[in-house]
């Protein structure tokens, strides 16, 4: 029945609860950020001051480099 019958069998492990491996914990995923959270303030409510100062500033930032980029579209 057995391929060796004279070698003694080794015994068997003894159960430990401290090499029992625990599962790892779970960790909370944050929510994706996206456009409007950028705008929210730390209540979650939009911010509009936020938003107004931002189209006033992409509206100063395309003055200023709109007529470079015409330039080069017209060539």
């Amino acid at each position: 029945m057995f391929m060796f019958p004279n070698r003694p069998r080794r015994p068997m492990p003894q159960y430990h609860p401290a090499r029992v491996r625990q599962p790892f914990p779970r960790r909370q995923v944050a929510p994706k950020p996206n456009l409007l959270s950028s705008f929210r303030d730390p209540s979650g409510k939009l911010d509009f001051n936020k938003i107004t100062e931002t189209a006033q500033q992409m509206k100063s930032i395309y003055s200023q480099v709109g007529p470079i980029i015409t330039t080069f579209m017209k060539k």
